[in-house]
């Protein structure tokens, strides 16, 4: 058992230290660093502004947050309900799509056994020679 969570701490670790790693060499990139300064700089006037609209009136800015949580569930669940027809119809084509291949391979299989039939008979004629048809094509003409 020790083993198992000493397994799960270094993994814990090494990938701490991979995302360390990673966000130290981005760094280097003087872009990168001045979009990371101006998106902080963003986050920080966002939560400042958002923390003096609470201080000043908690109540009107508590009813704008949960407007806007309702109105973003309304647009999920209108999502999920389209997602849920698209997928609803696209199995349904697909269920008929399968069909009609099954059905097309069940007749081609059926063609193909027909056709073997077919050319065992004629291999067996020519081989035989007792066709009817035979006679015709050792006659001259």
């Amino acid at each position: 058992m020790e083993t198992q969570q000493q397994g799960g701490s270094k993994l814990v670790v090494g990938m701490a230290a991979g995302a360390l790693a990673g966000a130290a060499i981005a760094m280097l990139n003087s872009n990168t660093r001045s979009n990371v300064k101006n998106n902080v700089s963003g986050m920080k006037d966002s939560v400042s502004s958002l923390a003096n609209d609470v201080k000043e009136n908690p109540s009107e800015t508590k009813d704008q947050l949960m407007e806007r949580i309702k109105s973003a569930s309304e647009v999920l669940k209108d999502a999920a309900n389209s997602v849920q027809e698209l997928y609803s119809k696209a199995n349904g084509d697909l269920r008929e799509e399968m069909k009609d291949v099954q059905a097309d391979t069940q007749e081609a299989v059926s063609t193909a056994k027909e056709v073997g039939s077919k050319v065992k008979d004629a291999k067996e004629e020519l081989v035989n020679g007792n066709g009817s048809g035979n006679q015709s094509y050792n006659q001259p003409h």
